[in-house]
């Protein structure tokens, strides 16, 4: 039987439940309901083929009974009697077709076992006689033991039909005033119950085991898959500043370069560093710097806040920002107020020829591509143009192809 696992458990709950042991085949009420869930929509599945097993058996042994009695004149109240069983059989094997119904297996092949039970052992008490009804007895030992082994009934809902199923023979036959031979029903039925009860004991445990082992896997591929998660997501970020790194940037880069060509819109770059930061750095230490850099990076992914926008560290100090759908009036706009929100930072660069204070410089570059242009030729107008604002003075951006603002 396939059980799948189930994610309402952690790892240690399921080592506790493990630990402590599945004496009483019962798991805590949450757990139980979607195991129960599980469990009927599986035993029903597996009821489609064992039904016709159960009633093949059934068949055999009900012609062996039939060539033992067929002249006596008790076969007719047997057929009579007996063929319900039957008709219990293949009415349970119809309803396991039926998805709708599988919530309620347990009902309805409790009930028919129950039956079938009843029917056995009243079969024996009222058409057997003396010592010549061993097929009957039979007969009631086979209903027993598929109840509780083969029909696919968790332990406790077997336990329930096998041995109310036999109280109600015991009381349904003294109702019709016969006589119950106990020390052969001693031999049969009650053997055979308890035989039963050991087997849908064992195997209601293994499953349950199953199930919880397979709750394990399903940990470890949960697991797992937030790792990949996890490492794909790492793979993606600089560990210093948390933006994309250059490997992510060239990959979704390239998918929106991509996409402007092919709808013909605008994409445009920003290409900022850091004034000085060198000297930053020689004068404040590398812990300094590394703390500008977090903090200009979360400027420049609070400028980046649509969705298809990506902010990148492109190398040492040096930052990307890309904007697709943006044409160039809209991206020398954020420029400006890149630098506006740079200088109100108001971070201290005692070592900058220029300013008392961290500026960046911005290299800007504006297209609406067509196949024959080339990505990495329109980067370098943007690392050009950064270029130019450095060697111009820094502290400022200048638009690929334009003067400086």
């Amino acid at each position: 039987m396939k059980l799948y696992g189930s994610k309402l458990l952690s790892r240690d709950k399921i080592e506790e439940i493990i630990s402590k042991g599945l004496n009483y085949v019962h798991f805590s009420p949450s757990l139980e309901q979607a195991y129960r869930q599980q469990y009927r929509a599986e035993a029903a599945y597996e009821f489609r083929f064992r039904a016709p097993i159960i009633f093949f058996l059934y068949a055999f042994l009900s012609y062996g009974i039939y060539q033992t009695i067929q002249n006596d004149p008790i076969v007719f109240r047997w057929f009579a009697l007996y063929s319900w069983v039957g008709v219990i059989v293949l009415f349970a094997w119809i309803l396991s077709f039926f998805k709708c119904l599988n919530r309620y297996f347990d009902l309805y092949t409790g009930f028919g076992c129950m039956g079938a039970v009843t029917i056995s052992f009243m079969t024996v008490t009222i058409i057997g006689h003396g010592n010549d009804n061993s097929l009957l007895h039979a007969a009631m030992m086979y209903a027993v033991v598929i109840i509780y082994g083969f029909v696919g009934l968790r332990f406790y809902t077997a336990l329930i039909a096998g041995w109310v199923g036999g109280l109600i023979g015991i009381a349904g036959t003294h109702f019709l005033q016969y006589d119950i031979d106990w020390t052969f029903l001693h031999r049969t039925y009650t053997f055979s119950s308890f035989l039963g009860m050991s087997l849908a004991y064992a195997i209601d445990r293994q499953h349950r085991e199953n199930y919880l082992q397979n709750c394990i896997i399903e940990l470890n591929k949960l697991e797992m898959d937030e790792q990949a998660k996890q490492l794909e997501h790492l793979s993606q970020i600089d560990s210093l500043t948390g933006l994309a790194n250059r490997r992510h940037l060239s990959l979704i880069l390239d998918q929106q370069w991509r996409y402007a060509i092919r709808h013909q819109t605008p994409i445009s770059i920003l290409m900022v560093d850091i004034d000085c930061f060198k000297n930053y750095n020689d004068h404040l230490g590398h812990i300094a710097g590394d703390e500008c850099l977090q903090i200009i990076a979360k400027e420049l992914d609070n400028l980046s806040s649509r969705s298809n926008d990506l902010a990148a560290r492109y190398g040492g100090e040096e930052f990307l920002l890309l904007f697709p759908m943006f044409d160039e009036k809209k991206v020398e706009a954020l420029a400006r107020i890149l630098i506006q929100r740079i200088q109100k930072l108001a971070l201290p660069h005692p070592a900058s020829p220029i300013s008392s204070l961290v500026t960046v410089s911005i290299g800007i570059a504006s297209t609406i591509p067509t196949v024959d242009q080339d990505m990495t030729a329109f980067i370098q107008q943007a690392d050009q143009a950064l270029y130019y604002a450095k060697t111009h003075g820094r502290n400022q951006y200048f638009i690929a192809k334009k003067t400086a603002a």
